[in-house]
């Protein structure tokens, strides 16, 4: 999952990594195979020797520099660091024929030294190469996790902790300033832990003392990867240089550690536990018990998969609606009009209320095109040659695309691309659950985001409640429609400062 890894923001540590390696190079440089001239390669900007294109891409806002380059070298491009290519695509088309075209092909995800220890291996769904393993650990994950028969206990789930946001905010925080990125990802995590685990884990000691943030941010950090993956062939100096192979150590004991205290904490109730009570860990204990082939570490790497693809990227998207919301008073007013007229003066919000938003499902689907929470998809490796937009590209070439971009690109979003204007799906049929390719901030094909429709039912509970039991304001004075809205992050696009605002409690008029 290395899209251009963190190591990128450590300007120091790779300006002297790449002067150690550029000497050990030159003494050791040998000629190299060059392509054939009658390839057909995409276009790319000058790289420089040995680090390629690592110089234009230290940046805070990745996919950003990245469109800004595609808008010079176009939708297929080239791009070098160190060793390591990269084929970035920029645009809805390309993005149609690598995911839907040629998704036979390009459907494995690139591995690094981080992704293959967390993932035990490559045993989950989301590093797992594509092939039979990979089919099997997705039936499981979507039959045991998200199949018909847990629908009920999500909902249940969900239920619950949005009706606890609300209390919360009820009880402590009216007319006073809240936090709503503490408040979001406690919704965020109490849903998922809740949902796959059988309990929150809030407020509780982690192995070895980490909290639960701590451990999902390193998490990411590592895999994401280092700076030995863009140099192989100097990882043998460069762990001892960066200390890589100790960060990954402790990253794992943690990880693991957490997975053995759930495992074995329901190992004591598997027996005991109600059909309808047995969550996704009791679930995946019970197949070990009958399939011997699907082991410990299969159960471990599928629990990463929740951890790390049903937390972050949900708590991320809902900051950016509310924020977009909030910013735009208009689009607050209308919606709350909705969702209050399709309630009225009951007390529950439930799934037939929420089928009537439709400007609700508009203001998400607006939020999703303009804050993907992953702005470069999931990279692909290519497992044979073939051609993206008559560009030669071949075995291994790592293809990644832009979704921050392409949802953004004037040819196909004509009515102010970059402004939060929901109105404009009135009559468009686009959507983001992978039939088209005009934004994707779940990915689309094979290998899309088997969660999204949970991540869905969240993000339209949890804003009916919050905007049909108040009205709000931005905190410190500060107008709604000068709410800084600057981004931060590589892999997941958060808002760079914390959502402040003011929960003002509804007053119905008689």
């Amino acid at each position: 999952m290395d899209v251009f890894p963190s190591w990128l923001l450590s300007t120091p540590f790779i300006l002297f990594s790449i002067s150690f390696i550029l000497l050990i190079h030159l003494l050791r440089r040998s000629r190299s195979p060059m392509a054939s001239t009658t390839f057909h390669l995409p276009p790319a900007p000058p790289t420089l020797p040995l680090i390629g294109n690592i110089h234009q891409l230290l940046t805070k806002n990745l996919h950003q520099t990245i469109w800004q380059l595609a808008q010079k070298y176009g939708p297929v491009m080239l791009i070098h660091t160190g060793f390591k290519p990269y084929l970035v695509i920029s645009s809805s088309e390309m993005a149609r024929e690598v995911l839907k075209t040629h998704q036979e092909i390009i459907s494995t995800r690139p591995s690094n030294e981080g992704s293959k220890r967390l993932s035990y291996n490559l045993s989950d769904i989301t590093f797992a190469p594509y092939g039979h393993h990979w089919r099997k650990m997705r039936k499981v994950f979507l039959t045991q996790l998200l199949g018909p028969k847990r629908v009920g206990w999500f909902n249940q789930v969900l239920k619950m902790e949005t009706d606890s946001m609300i209390k919360i905010l009820s009880s402590n925080h009216v007319n006073a300033p809240v936090n709503l990125n503490d408040l979001f990802l406690t919704l965020v995590y109490g849903v998922v832990f809740k949902f796959a685990f059988g309990k929150t884990y809030r407020g509780e000691p982690l192995f070895n003392g980490v909290t639960l943030k701590e451990m999902l941010d390193e998490s990411t950090v590592v895999l994401l990867g280092s700076i030995t993956d863009m140099f192989p062939s100097y990882r043998w100096i460069l762990d001892k240089l960066c200390g890589w192979n100790d960060r990954l150590d402790k990253c794992f004991a943690n990880v693991d550690g957490f997975f053995e205290m759930i495992i074995n904490e329901h190992l004591q109730t598997v027996g005991e536990t109600n059909e309808d009570e047995k969550d996704f860990v009791h679930a995946l204990i019970e197949l070990s018990q009958k399939d011997s082939e699907f082991t410990k570490d299969h159960t471990k790497a599928l629990l990463l998969d929740v951890l790390i693809g049903g937390t972050e990227t949900t708590f991320v998207t809902i900051v950016w609606v509310m924020s977009e919301i909030v910013r735009n008073p208009r689009v607050m007013q209308k919606l709350q009009t909705e969702i209050r007229s399709c309630v009225g003066r009951k007390t529950e919000i439930d799934a037939s209320d929420i089928s009537k938003m439709t400007y609700l499902k508009m203001v998400i689907k607006e939020s999703l095109r303009l804050h993907p929470p992953a702005p470069l998809l999931f990279p692909r490796d290519c497992s044979s040659h073939c051609q993206i937009g008559g560009y030669d590209v071949f075995p291994g070439s790592c293809v990644v695309i832009n979704g921050w971009g392409i949802g953004r690109d004037p040819r196909h979003w004509k009515e102010c691309p970059n402004e939060f204007y929901p109105e404009r799906f009135e009559n468009m049929e686009v959507d983001f659950l992978g039939n088209h390719f005009e934004m994707v901030p779940f990915g689309a094909g094979r290998r899309s985001c088997p969660g999204m429709k949970s991540a869905t039912s969240t993000l339209e509970l949890s804003l009916a409640k919050l905007l049909y039991w108040f009205d709000w304001e931005v905190a410190g004075g500060v107008k709604n429609e000068d709410l800084d809205m600057e981004e931060k992050g590589l892999f997941v696009a958060h808002k760079k400062s914390p959502l402040l605002l003011v929960p003002i409690k509804h007053k119905w008029e008689n």
